[in-house]
């Protein structure tokens, strides 16, 4: 009873986290239209960290080196860069609420094919059924009968791509470092680590200029620093430790709902019959992966 109690916390925990990522999306677009991303992510690697420090120091939670998991936690960090990079470029360029729903979407196809592979762990028909219906899903996301590789460039889309296969890596990694770090102390480092990985990136010049700028970016890198990469991503990472990485995968569906209704009202983007056709299908084929 326990147990299911927990689980039912952690549930109800990670449909909140995963609404405040969907929320991030339109909210990533708008700052980025103050800075480039190299500039928003050295930022919010900042203020995530700080939001780690002061959590843990709430709760009385001391700081731990993961000496036996710092190879995993240096592989996450290193994957989180690049997820970053490539979302904040990927918003910048293209529409928030596509973004919202293809990486969302993708990533958890994209994981669970990874862990097959890596794990050896063996695919049944429903969930071959459920990769194929992603793919096909994936494919009307992107409009493939448009596609080429400047569209993809000029849309964006192929930043929104890679940070769907980027994220996949993180989620792996995440699982790996479970044996040793309590979820706080996890999110801490890496969020410390990615912040020194991200230094050679950063625009020197221009680091102080985000004081500078008024308050609707303020509100929208808060949400997508304090709320999304404090809050939301750090749940995400308790549900892979608790759950599995495929399982917390499964909860990302969740996100392109949020994605797509508030970049709608506050962003006036139009949504087209591709994508939600496209996200219909990718959505029911991470259900096929993940029923029991």
């Amino acid at each position: 009873m326990n147990a299911y109690k927990s689980n039912t916390r952690l549930y109800m925990a990670m449909v909140a986290a995963m609404l405040i990522w969907g929320i991030s999306w339109p909210s990533a677009k708008i700052t980025g239209r103050y800075a480039d991303p190299e500039l928003i992510m050295i930022w919010r690697f900042i203020f995530a960290a700080a939001t780690m420090t002061f959590i843990m120091f709430f709760m009385g939670i001391k700081s731990q080196f993961p000496k036996k998991s710092l190879s995993y936690v240096i592989i996450a960090a290193i994957f989180l860069v690049g997820y970053n990079y490539n979302y904040f470029k990927g918003t910048q360029i293209g529409m928030a609420s596509l973004g919202g729903i293809i990486v969302p979407t993708m990533s958890p196809l994209v994981t669970y094919i990874f862990v097959s592979k890596i794990f050896g762990k063996t695919i049944h028909r429903k969930e071959v059924a459920g990769i194929i219906l992603g793919m096909i899903g994936g494919l009307i996301l992107l409009r493939f009968w448009e596609v080429n590789i400047q569209s993809l460039l000029d849309s964006g889309n192929i930043f929104f791509i890679m940070a769907a296969v980027i994220w996949a890596g993180v989620t792996i990694a995440t699982q790996k470092a479970t044996t040793e770090l309590q979820v706080l102390n996890f999110s801490l480092w890496l969020y410390l680590f990615a912040l020194i990985f991200s230094i050679p990136l950063v625009p020197w010049k221009s680091l102080l200029t985000v004081f500078q700028f008024d308050w609707i970016y303020w509100i929208n890198f808060l949400i997508i620093s304090v709320g999304s990469l404090g809050f939301g991503t750090t749940i995400f990472f308790l549900t892979t430790m608790k759950l599995g990485s495929e399982k917390a995968s499964s909860f990302m569906y969740v996100v392109p709902t949020s994605a797509m209704g508030i970049s709608a009202i506050v962003l006036g983007e139009r949504i087209q019959w591709s994508t939600l056709i496209g996200g219909i299908l990718a959505v029911t084929a991470v259900y096929l992966i993940n029923r029991k």
